[in-house]
């Protein structure tokens, strides 16, 4: 039962709607689809937190009280965390002695990274004696170090877990560079390691019992249900948005009709500028002109959805609903056309009528 994730995609010019802060002409109105997105990764964080925190107890507990019996046994470290520690050791040396950090900074990155060597320094000799005794092997001791350490990103960077569901324009470049850090796969992968865990300690360690799978058991009953249930209503979801993406960019094309050139829909003279006032800035507001409104309309005379105009003209999906309705006040297909000024596409001046 894999996640769903958004994707973020690098625009190769403009902003699809300049006057909003969003990407979507929805703007900030969550569709169907995003709700229940958002409402699975909920559960998911519920259900992850526990069954990590039963796997990190399992660990530091019952496979812990068996490594301290062994004399001299070690810690274990992943490859990439031995190298980023040298690293750090690394910088930290050079700008000591290039007078580049404080004598008083260069202790307290020291104690602090000493601190975060403590921490984990009971797991870290856990994962030892669980690779030296079969329980796992160094791959799996390092995969299941990588989901324990996205278990703090649930704990405490939720909002990075959760930032591909957005329609920011500011979060959509951010993501385009950044991947998101929620993880689709985690909770089935962690799944499964909390599964095989009393098989693998069968005949190796004395486990301790605890009462807080029963505290959790109905809890953990119903989000399993859910994450199931709104696995099957997000698929359907995804597919009619599929088809909904579809129709709206078979409506797009324009091949063939009048609007084009300097009758095109984003053609500057169909929108307010930005203005200026001495030392004061006004920002193009994204309102039409009354060349933009009649070209608006001509749209809707084309048979264009609300949403494939809004699209077009780059404005939010209610303008364009209260310009459909105006459409059908003006008196729809029987309106009568208003002319509209005609632009040279080279010089964008005017050109005289007639």
């Amino acid at each position: 039962m894999p996640g769903f994730t958004k994707r973020h995609t690098k625009r190769d010019y403009g902003r699809a709607f300049p006057a909003s802060h969003y990407n979507d002409p929805r703007g900030g109105r969550p569709s169907a689809l995003e709700r229940n997105i958002l409402r699975y990764r909920a559960i998911e964080a519920a259900l992850y937190l526990f069954y990590a925190d039963e796997v990190r107890t399992f660990l530091l507990t019952d496979v812990y009280r068996a490594a301290v019996r062994q004399p001299g046994q070690s810690m274990w470290e992943q490859p990439e965390q031995r190298r980023l520690q040298g690293v750090f050791t690394g910088l930290l040396r050079d700008a000591e002695s290039q007078k580049k950090i404080r004598q008083e900074d260069v202790e307290a990155l020291r104690r602090a990274f000493e601190y975060d060597r403590q921490q984990g320094k009971k797991l870290k000799t856990a994962f030892a004696f669980a690779i030296t005794a079969g329980l796992f092997t160094e791959a799996e001791a390092s995969d299941l170090q990588d989901l324990l350490e996205y278990r703090n990103d649930i704990a405490h960077r939720i909002h990075l877990v959760m930032s591909d569901i957005s329609r920011n324009v500011w979060t959509s470049d951010h993501l385009t560079y950044t991947a998101p850090t929620y993880k689709g796969d985690a909770l089935e992968r962690l799944r499964v390691y909390r599964r095989s865990l009393w098989e693998r300690a069968r005949g190796q360690l004395i486990l301790t019992l605890s009462m807080d799978s029963m505290l959790f058991e109905l809890a953990e009953h119903v989000f399993e249900q859910d994450l199931r249930r709104l696995d099957r209503i997000i698929a359907k979801q995804i597919a009619q948005d599929e088809e909904r993406v579809t129709a709206i960019n078979a409506e797009l094309d324009l091949r063939g009709a009048e609007l084009v050139g300097d009758l095109a829909p984003r053609f500057p003279a169909n929108h307010r500028p930005s203005r200026s006032y001495g030392d004061d800035y006004i920002p193009a507001s994204g309102h039409l002109t009354k060349r933009g409104v009649e070209i608006c309309y001509r749209l809707f005379d084309l048979g264009k959805s609300p949403i494939a105009v809004a699209y077009l003209m780059g404005i939010t999906l209610r303008s364009a609903e209260r310009r459909q309705r105006s459409w059908i006040k003006a008196g729809g297909l029987r309106r009568v056309r208003s002319d509209v000024e005609r632009y040279d596409l080279r010089s964008l001046q005017r050109l005289p009528s007639g």
